[in-house]
């Protein structure tokens, strides 16, 4: 292995900012082989370290070492520690001082690590972290006690969305004993010294940073429960947070409006912790009415630049938070405050900033990314609607009745001067705040409020911005808002609303402002998933009408890009495009043949830079339902699919596109197996076989499943010929390195499966061995659950062949006599249970019911005596209902597997490293597809044995069992 200097690693991370792709390749291969190495992670924290060392290799080294902690430091009986405790120690004694020196942007990476390491190691593991920190604290240098107090706020903050549990609250009474008397001495040391200093710009600056980092530690320690050090301080510590709430110094305010300063971020912390109170600990909170009269006029008076939008946001939070409470309900009863609420907090927040015109215009694709992904959640806008939800829930009609006052003023102002379209804006903004009670990303608007009519607000003030696609030239964000409000209100909507919005939607996929022809897209993309009782409410009948219409536009608008990562930006529109196709299923067959053309031309190009995962993720999905239905529909349809797709994917892998290889793995699968039936691999696929083999390609983890999924294609359509060909050995090599690694077991015997059910029994007989003899080499060495798991699943698939039942107990007793006795009673009789999904259950269920009722198993004595308790843990599958219910979820995540209608990225199981295409289906094998559940296939298999069954030693209630499943 190569030596790992500071040097050498510099060197391979400016090599990977190269813009020569073999350059990066050969740097992130070198980095990749040498990074499981022991000592390592030292040289690494030292360049992080090094103030000779470039800026960018200081931070590429810093994000190296980030990526390197996530990658390797948690462990579990499934994976493989790969990082050394004397590497581990060393990370451990050096990465809190490396936090206290190291500059801002160096410790945001270093922090990511640190919590990283913390959720694993502290407090059992990392047991001095608390006593280092506090040690570390300064009466004197702030800069330090900064390095500190994020370290210290990087550990705790993971505990804000935490579950409740007992080890997280040892945990927590853990710092708290150790760190609450340092961390007051600290915080009136601050607030002292920003009293002292306050004409000293430099000193305000550093010292109000200590106090915000102060303050999000408060709220870390308080986020769970109310300790009872901060309940017997709480007068101290919220006489010093109002204190700063309204404290205004003209050196201690930020030069720039677009960036909030520390003031105002102390500010946007205090109002945080004041919220957390009243959510949760309001009958302590004996502050609470002066904080809100603060809060009030604080929002009233505070400035429209953007530095100030935090702030604004989390007060509106904390006003949304005390009007929802009955119990404070007395402090807004009066006839004026709603009023006043409205008018002076709600209505000027609710207005589209300046900041947000101009990025609509300038970055539209980031507009919409903050609107639609709730990225905008910190916004005044969203804010202010929050504010609205929130007095809807306790002075519905007061509220209902003051904003529709607001609403009618705008929308009068904007029909006398249509030129004034922020009044429109707005007004269409505030109507949707008003009318939406309740809402899910899935639905829209799920309960509205019913003092609205949302279907006449539709058709009086929002149809007429959708009618033509030409209309609100000068103020396209009127466009915008019309297709919102038909995304949000579409569950309200009525069916034939629907229908008749659908070809509106289609034309503005043609608009020539990439933000309209996005919310477009957005637009019919919910509504072909939407559904009522399970039912899709827009049918194929609704939607095929429009279908060629709906992917030429978006196929034309993605033409006009003029760079790969231009390209790739829009994934709303790829989105819309797969889900076009998933809602056409077969009658896509006559769009398919201009869709393949455009989804080919659109890989070709985008494959050459990739940038974008999610457009890559759902352009092989289109691709792959394209495929899915098109072939379906007419099988002749693969070779234009093949002749199509084929030099591309050769490209991607002859240039190595890591991002794209797996994906080009999958589509072959699935390409292959529309060949099944004919008995022979066609000539294509025979030649990709050995390089698919080389261990480059396996040595990436993200290809690992993609490539088994392709074997396994392989197996099933030639099994008989890889076997006649003797090409078993080699794929059989990619086994034993799979079986080898905890990580990759699982990819071993989904492979080791396919050889056993699609090559020739004969074949089988003759690999059998050296197989089960790598199995047991693992069960000896290297036992996890989730070996074992797979292990009994795979030896009841096994059992399952016609001669199953000899094949492997002869392949046992030629390793040792008697093996499989002792593997029974030792290891898979307790392990059966535990088998997960309904198919491996059944598998593992019919294969021992064949297993005990041959007669190889009841001639032989010490097998006969092992029959009750088979049958009793077999039974005890199919009879506990505690195993069922163990168990539902995993068959509920597999049915889910064919909900194409409704499918999403995360629940693709999209993630950086692998992708699994849900448009393909599911690959599972099934050992015995005759029968539909466990309960029929092991009666089918215990019927030559109902004596057996009928003198074994079961309990009354699994022998009972068993007799009515025979005689059923």
């Amino acid at each position: 292995m190569a030596q790992v200097t500071q040097q050498s690693l510099a060197q391979s991370l400016q090599q990977t900012l190269s813009a020569n792709a073999q350059e990066r390749k050969q740097a992130e291969q070198f980095l990749k082989s040498v990074e499981h190495g022991e000592h390592f992670v030292v040289p690494l924290l030292q360049l992080v370290n090094s103030t000779e060392a470039d800026e960018h290799i200081r931070f590429a080294a810093s994000l190296y070492f980030k990526n390197f902690v996530r990658r390797g430091w948690a462990t579990s009986d499934e994976t493989e520690d790969t990082i050394s405790a004397a590497d581990r120690q060393a990370v451990k004694s050096e990465l809190v001082g490396l936090m206290i020196s190291a500059p801002k942007k160096l410790q945001l990476q270093l922090g990511e690590a640190v919590s990283i390491i913390a959720e694993c190691d502290f407090p059992e593991r990392w047991p001095e972290l608390i006593t280092t920190l506090v040690g570390k604290l300064s009466a004197t240098d702030f800069h330090v006690n900064n390095g500190i107090l994020q370290t210290a706020h990087t550990v705790f903050k993971g505990w804000r969305s935490a579950f409740r549990s007992d080890e997280l609250y040892a945990k927590i009474n853990y710092v708290l004993n150790e760190f609450t008397e340092a961390y007051m001495q600290v915080f009136a040391t601050t607030d002292r010294l920003i009293g002292e200093h306050a004409n000293n710009r430099a000193a305000l600056q550093v010292l109000l940073h200590s106090l915000n980092l102060l303050c999000q530690i408060y709220y870390d320690l308080n986020c769970q429960d109310l300790p009872p050090f901060f309940e017997d301080h709480m007068a101290e510590f919220m006489q010093t947070f109002h204190k700063y709430l309204v404290y205004t110094n003209l050196q201690a305010e930020g030069d720039d409006d677009d960036v909030a300063g520390d003031l105002e971020e102390v500010k946007a912390s205090i109002c945080e912790i004041i919220e957390l109170y009243a959510n949760r600990y309001e009958e302590d909170f004996a502050q609470l009415p002066q904080f809100v009269e603060t809060v009030w006029s604080m929002l009233t008076t505070v400035g429209a630049a953007h530095k100030y939008d935090t702030l604004v946001s989390r007060g509106m939070a904390f006003l949304r938070t005390v009007v929802r409470n009955p119990r404070q309900r007395q402090l807004f009863a009066n006839g004026d405050s709603l009023q006043l609420i409205c008018e002076r907090i709600v209505i000027p927040n609710a207005v589209l900033p300046t900041a947000d015109e101009e990025l609509f215009e300038d970055d539209p694709m980031q507009f919409v990314r903050r609107d639609v992904e709730g990225s905008d959640a910190g916004s005044r806008r969203e804010a202010a609607a929050d504010l609205v939800r929130g007095l809807l829930d306790q002075f519905g009609a007061e509220t209902t009745q003051a904003m529709s006052r607001f609403i009618m003023q705008s929308l009068a102002q904007y029909a006398a001067n249509s030129a004034d379209w922020r009044q429109k804006d707005v007004a269409m903004f505030m109507a949707t705040s008003v009318a939406v009670v309740a809402s899910v990303g899935a639905l829209g608007a799920t309960r509205v409020n019913s003092l609205v009519d949302v279907a006449d607000f539709y058709n009086t003030h929002v149809v007429p911005h959708l009618r033509a696609v030409d209309s609100d030239r000068d103020a396209p964000i009127l466009k915008a808002d019309a297709l919102k409000y038909v995304t949000t209100f579409r569950s309200q909507l009525p069916h034939d609303v629907l229908v008749q919005a659908l070809p509106m939607l289609t034309a503005h996929l043609a608009h020539p402002d990439t933000a309209v022809a996005t919310y477009a897209a957005v637009a019919i993309e919910r509504l072909l998933v939407l559904k009522q009782q399970g039912v899709l409410r827009l049918g194929a009948s609704d939607v095929q009408p429009h279908a060629e219409a709906m992917l030429s536009h978006i196929f034309t608008a993605l033409a006009r890009a003029d760079s790969p990562q231009k390209l790739a930006e829009n994934d709303y529109l790829m989105k819309t495009v797969m889900r076009v196709i998933l809602a056409s299923r077969t009658s896509i067959l006559p769009l398919a043949p201009a869709a393949l053309e455009a989804l080919a031309r659109i890989l070709a190009e985008v494959s050459k830079n990739p940038s974008n995962p999610r457009f890559s993720h759902f352009l092989f999905e289109a691709l792959g339902a394209l495929a899915r239905f098109a072939c379906a529909s007419d099988a002749s349809a693969i070779a234009q699919f093949e002749a199509t797709l084929f030099p591309i994917f050769q490209n991607i892998l002859q240039q190595d596109v890591a991002e794209f290889m797996p994906y080009v793995f999958q589509i072959l699968a699935q390409l292959l197996s529309v060949h099944q039936g004919s008995g022979r691999l066609p000539d294509a696929y025979v030649a990709l076989l050995q390089p698919l083999l080389q261990p480059a390609l396996w040595a990436a983890q993200p290809n690992i499943p993609a490539l088994v999924r392709l074997l396994q294609s392989y197996l099933q359509i030639g099994g008989a010929q890889l076997a006649a060909e003797g090409s078993l050995q080699p794929i059989l090599g990619v086994f034993q390195r799979l079986v080898a690694s905890r990580a990759n077991d699982h990819h071993a015997f989904a492979l080791l499966l396919a050889v056993t059910l699609y090559v020739p029994e004969s074949a089988l007989a003759n690999v059998l061995r050296p197989v089960l003899v790598l199995c047991l080499s693992r069960l000896q060495t290297s036992r996890t659950p989730k070996f074992v798991r797979n292990f009994v699943h795979y030896v009841g698939a096994i059992l399952c062949l016609s001669s199953g039942v000899s094949m492997l107990l002869d392949t046992m007793d030629s390793i040792q006599p008697d093996l499989f006795v002792s593997l029974l009673q030792n290891i898979l009789l307790d392990a059966l249970p535990t088998v997960v999904g309904r198919v491996e259950r059944k598998t593992t269920v019919v294969g021992f019911g064949l297993l005990v009722a041959s007669p190889r198993f009841q001639n032989s004595p010490s097998y006969a005596a092992l029959t009750t308790p088979v049958l009793l843990q077999v039974t005890s599958i199919l009879m506990d209902a505690a195993v069922k219910d163990s168990k539902a979820q995993a068959d509920q995540a597999q049915a889910d597997d064919e909900d194409l209608d409704s499918l999403e990225i995360d629940d693709s199981g999209y993630q950086a490293s692998f992708a699994r295409l849900a448009t393909l289906g599911d690959a599972k094998i099934d050992p015995c597809p005759q029968f539909t559940d466990a309960a029929a296939g092991l009666a089918q298999a215990l019927k030559p044995a109902q004596s057996v069954v009928a003198s074994s030693q079961l309990p009354t209630e699994a022998r009972q069992f068993l007799s009515t499943l025979l005689q059923s």
